[in-house]
């Protein structure tokens, strides 16, 4: 693909990512330069804010993208155009123009992990309920939103991020069998994560979740944003399987979204 600017400009490399459509999400696209997925001029590149100029060239699987000034070998941009192939060729023009923001789904779905927050939080206190919680691929993300608001001492008692299988086995005491037969990602994990974190801290409520969040570690059988979650109420466990679309952070906000909001319901 060669991707055309104006003469003399510039374009950072998240920047080129979006505009030549090879990642769209921005979140996509930082995690995957944080990795050192991309690489500039065959040299692996961390910086997102990396300066890209004419003659670069940029890398990503099978994405294989020429960075052009747009009056390369003395001639016009759309004469270039005409004496090349259509496709694949896209002209960016100029990226002072561009104004980077947060998408708007982001912007929703932080608001409403702050609402549904603030609501689990003064139903708690006004039920004088403890709660615990044992995460998987959401990595204590409802552990800290449980615990962002003032107060939350008087609910929250504590937690633990059982991340690898040998944390949910010798923590959380999930039989090993059930890890075998049934996956750390399943109905069964998920019931024996809630029912161990509850015995752990006699708590009045438990959650558990385990997923996978991606981008890789997904199957056929188990794609990327399944997610299992369960919860120890009334003496009862109850679970509920879902799957997410969008990046791996977005997926893990959204798994914690729709425990807290169950949660919310339940109590």
């Amino acid at each position: 693909m060669k991707f055309w600017i104006d003469k003399d400009s510039s374009i950072y490399l998240f920047q080129l990512l979006k505009a030549a459509g090879i990642l769209d999400d921005y979140e996509d696209i930082r995690h995957t330069i944080n990795k050192g997925l991309v690489s500039v001029n065959e040299e692996n590149v961390f910086n997102q804010r990396y300066i890209l100029k004419g003659g670069d060239v940029v890398r990503f699987k099978q994405s294989h993208v020429k960075i052009l000034e747009r009056d390369i070998e003395g001639k016009t941009f759309e004469e270039k155009m005409l004496s090349s192939e259509p496709e694949g060729n896209i002209k960016h023009g100029n990226v002072k123009s561009w104004k980077t923001k947060p998408l708007k789904p982001e912007i929703n779905l932080n608001k409403e992990l702050e609402n549904i927050s603030r609501k689990l939080h003064d139903k708690l206190l006004d039920q004088s309920y403890t709660i615990s919680c044992a995460e998987s691929c959401t990595g204590g993300l409802i552990q800290e939103i449980l615990t962002s608001h003032s107060g939350s001492s008087g609910y929250f008692v504590g937690g633990i991020v059982s991340y690898a299988d040998k944390a949910k086995t010798d923590v959380l005491k999930v039989r090993k069998k059930t890890i075998t037969e049934f996956g750390a990602v399943s109905r069964e994990t998920a019931i024996e994560m809630a029912k161990g974190i509850q015995k752990i801290f006699g708590t009045d409520i438990a959650c558990a979740v385990t997923g996978i969040a991606g981008p890789e570690g997904g199957t056929q059988e188990k794609p990327v944003g399944t997610v299992h979650a369960a919860y120890y109420y009334n003496e009862k466990i109850t679970h509920n399987e879902f799957h997410f679309s969008g990046n791996r952070e977005t997926i893990r906000k959204k798994a914690a979204l729709t425990i807290l909001k169950t949660l919310f319901e339940t109590i």
